[in-house]
């Protein structure tokens, strides 16, 4: 049994204050990678298909400098945070059409020297017709 459970709106307070400036990125991403690496810890919204909105927006943060996700992307993980339980599959797809939206090369470009962001874009460095282009994240399972 876990002994901890992550709420939606325990991650809901996670992006607010990282939107808000009162969270750096780094303590965003830690927080992230503690609450989902660790066997003790538990997402409290889990549905049919081992679909769980918490857990989906836990794991964007821990990677969050590989998918050059920002606190400007906070409305949208908030909004799929909002999503009602068992329509996961409609929250999600909206999430990911949002994502879509985001011009990531120039994103790239933009935080090329910025950490956390900088280490992996260094390691995935290429010519600049062939710069690195994160996708939305994809669903974990």
């Amino acid at each position: 049994m876990s002994s901890r459970i992550v709420t939606r709106e325990e991650v809901a307070q996670k992006l607010r204050d990282w939107a808000g400036g009162r969270a750096s990125t780094e303590a965003i991403q830690s927080w992230a990678s503690d609450a989902f690496l660790q066997d003790e810890v538990d997402f409290a919204d889990w549905e049919k298909e081992h679909n769980s909105v918490t857990k989906e927006v836990v794991a964007v943060l821990d990677m969050l400098d590989m998918n050059l996700v920002l606190p400007e992307d906070a409305p949208i993980y908030l909004e799929f945070l909002a999503t009602p339980i068992g329509d996961f599959a409609t929250g999600y797809a909206k999430m990911r059409r949002r994502l879509e939206e985001i011009n990531y090369d120039e994103r790239g470009d933009r935080l090329r020297e910025i950490e956390p962001y900088a280490l992996f874009l260094r390691a995935s460095k290429k010519t600049p017709d062939q710069s690195p282009q994160p996708t939305p994240p994809k669903r974990c399972v």
